[in-house]
């Protein structure tokens, strides 16, 4: 039996699983392309990570460590790219998309975090959602922040209340699970409702 049919580590913050101690969902094939032995490099690019992810929630089975790892990396990776460095002291608004191997425990977090001075507050908010996340077994799968400002909570109200009308208006759109919880939507719907609405009331600037 092949290594990728037992045994297999899931990798969610601190924890390791065995697919053996999981339900036993339909053992379908991967596609033969994706079976060689390059797709088991630990250090694998963010982009075939992503692919083989979608491979293995497709057929049911947990993805190797090391993809997880690779698409998380990636992730927090994305989050400095669109924010600078996540240390830096100012108020954040993030969207955070999770995936799970359900789809419809698949969603989009919308969220806001405040640095001041060296508290990491930021990373912290980030890294507890991820551990949130464990219960749906779902990954931190793509993400954005803004660049610090003075404050986003206004921002973060807006943001939250243009999507629950989206939700509201047509439930084939997206749906509001909770106050900051919403499925359906997609990840990069969601941050250009979140860039749309950094400006309009004049309530988050860039911080000094």
């Amino acid at each position: 039996m092949r290594e990728e049919d037992f045994h297999i580590e899931q990798y969610f913050g601190d924890d390791v699983e065995f697919i053996t101690d999981a339900p036993l969902w339909a053992r379908q094939a991967l596609p033969e392309k994706r079976r060689n032995m390059k797709h088991k490099d630990r250090y694998m690019d963010p982009l075939t990570a992503k692919v083989r992810l979608l491979d293995y929630f497709a057929v049911g089975r947990l993805p190797p460590a090391y993809v997880v790892a690779a698409v998380r990396r990636q992730s927090w990776k994305d989050l400095e790219d669109a924010g600078g460095s996540l240390d830096a002291a100012g108020d954040r608004l993030y969207v955070l998309h999770f995936l799970s191997m359900c789809s419809k425990l698949s969603y989009i977090k919308v969220g806001q975090a405040e640095n001041k001075g060296t508290t990491r507050q930021v990373r912290k908010r980030v890294s507890a959602h991820e551990g949130e996340a464990k219960i749906a077994q779902a990954v931190l799968f793509d993400a954005w922040i803004s660049r610090p400002c003075t404050s986003a909570v206004r921002w973060e109200e807006r943001v939250k209340a243009h999507l629950h009308a989206v939700a509201a208006a047509d439930m084939d759109l997206g749906d509001q699970v909770k106050a900051e919880y919403f499925r359906g939507i997609r990840f990069h719907d969601a941050v250009r409702v979140a860039q749309w609405h950094e400006h309009p009331g004049g309530t988050a600037h860039p911080s000094p």
